[in-house]
C-alpha cells in the first residue's frame, strides 16, 4: 500500500495514503467548524437561581472564557448569525426571555478567537447540543437609508496623533463643562445616556460602526424605553458612500433616557429650562442634518437575510 511521509513542526510519521487524507479531512471540517474547547450547559430554574449576568468574552479582561446567565434560545441565535430579533422566525417558545427556556453556558476558548470565529462556535454548539437546524430567507423589510444631507457632510477626518500618550483608564472618563466624555487616544465610540439626552462620540471609526448601533438610537429618540432590549429596533442602512475613519460628537433627545447617581438611586431630574432657552436636544433626525450633514430617508423594503428555525429542542443533550 502506498505510504506518505510527512514531517510537520519537527514531528515525523509514515502513513498510508488513505489514513491522510482521512486525518486532512478531519482538519478541514474542524477548520471549517470552530468549536468551543470545553462547554456546559444548565436549563436555568430561575426560583433557584440567585445570579444573572454575562462574564468574559471577546473584548474583555478574561477573552478565552464566557459565562452567560441568564439567556434566551432567541439572544443564542442571535449571538450565532448575527442577525435581529425580528429577523428570526420560529416556534414561539424560543422568544420567550423565561424560564424553563433559559440556559447558563460556560464555555472555554482560545484567547485570540475572532467575532467571526465566535459565531461559528456557537452555531456549531447549537446544532450539537440543542440539534438546531436552520435555513435562510430573503425577506424584506422598512428600514432607514443614511444619505448625505443637502450641503454636504460635516464629518471630521481623522487624523491621530502617533506620538499621543497612552489612554489613563483606572478611573472613571472625565468630562467637560458640557458633560462630553474627554476621549483618550485610540479608535472608540463612547455613548451616554443622560436626562432626555443622548451623547454620541466617535473617534477615528468608520460611519459603518455608527451605523450598526444607530437603530435603537432612533427608537430611542422617537419615545422607545432605552432599558427595552427586546422589541425590534429601527434598520438603518448606509448609502452615503463614506469610506473613511472620523471624529465627530452628535446629541440628540430621548425624553425617556434617565441615569444613576453614584449610590445606584435614580437621580433628579435637571431643572426646568429657562422660559427664553431655544428648547432641548433635537430628535436624531433634525441631529443628524444640523450636526453631522446626514440624513434618514425612510424606505419600505430592504431585503435582508432572515433566519428560520426548522428545529430546535428545548433541553440540551447532556454535558
Amino acid at each position: 500500500m502506498e505510504s506518505i511521509s510527512l514531517h510537520v513542526r519537527g514531528l515525523t510519521g509514515v502513513f498510508t495514503r488513505a489514513a491522510f487524507l482521512g486525518c486532512l479531512m478531519v482538519a478541514i471540517v474542524r477548520g471549517q467548524n470552530p468549536a468551543f474547547d470545553v462547554v456546559s450547559i444548565k436549563v436555568v430554574n430561575l426560583a433557584t437561581h440567585p445570579v444573572f449576568g454575562n462574564r468574559g468574552g471577546l473584548g474583555t479582561s478574561d477573552p478565552g472564557r464566557i459565562h452567560l446567565c441568564c439567556v434566551g434560545m432567541f439572544s443564542l441565535l442571535m449571538s450565532a448569525y448575527d442577525v435581529e430579533l425580528d429577523r428570526i422566525i420560529g416556534p414561539s417558545w424560543i422568544m420567550e426571555n423565561t424560564g424553563p427556556n433559559l440556559y447558563q453556558i460556560d464555555a472555554t476558548m482560545p484567547p485570540d478567537t475572532t467575532k467571526a470565529q465566535y459565531a461559528l462556535m456557537m452555531q456549531q454548539l447549537l446544532r450539537e447540543r440543542f440539534h438546531l437546524q436552520i435555513h435562510r430567507e430573503r425577506r424584506n423589510f422598512p428600514a432607514y437609508e443614511l444619505v448625505i444631507a443637502e450641503g454636504g457632510p460635516k464629518l471630521k477626518a481623522s487624523r491621530p496623533d502617533p506620538n499621543a500618550a497612552a489612554p489613563d483608564v483606572s478611573g472613571p472618563p472625565a468630562r467637560d463643562a458640557r458633560g462630553n466624555v474627554i476621549l483618550p487616544p485610540g479608535p472608540q465610540m463612547f455613548t451616554s445616556l443622560k436626562w432626555g439626552v443622548i451623547i454620541v462620540q466617535a473617534q477615528q471609526k468608520p460611519l459603518g460602526d455608527f451605523v450598526k448601533v444607530m437603530g435603537r438610537m432612533v427608537n430611542q429618540s422617537l419615545g422607545e424605553n432605552p432599558n427595552d432590549f427586546l422589541s425590534p429596533k429601527a434598520r438603518v442602512v448606509d448609502r452615503t458612500g463614506l469610506t473613511g475613519t472620523y471624529d465627530f460628537t452628535l446629541r440628540f433627545s430621548c425624553e425617556l433616557c434617565q441615569f444613576a447617581a453614584t449610590n445606584g438611586e435614580l437621580a433628579p431630574p435637571p431643572p426646568p429650562l429657562p422660559a427664553d432657552s431655544p428648547g432641548g436636544e433635537p430628535s436624531i433626525f433634525v441631529a443628524l442634518q444640523k450636526q453631522l450633514g446626514l440624513k434618514l430617508n425612510k424606505v419600505k423594503d430592504v431585503p435582508l437575510d432572515a433566519i428560520v428555525v426548522d428545529r430546535v429542542e428545548k433541553t440540551p443533550t447532556a454535558n
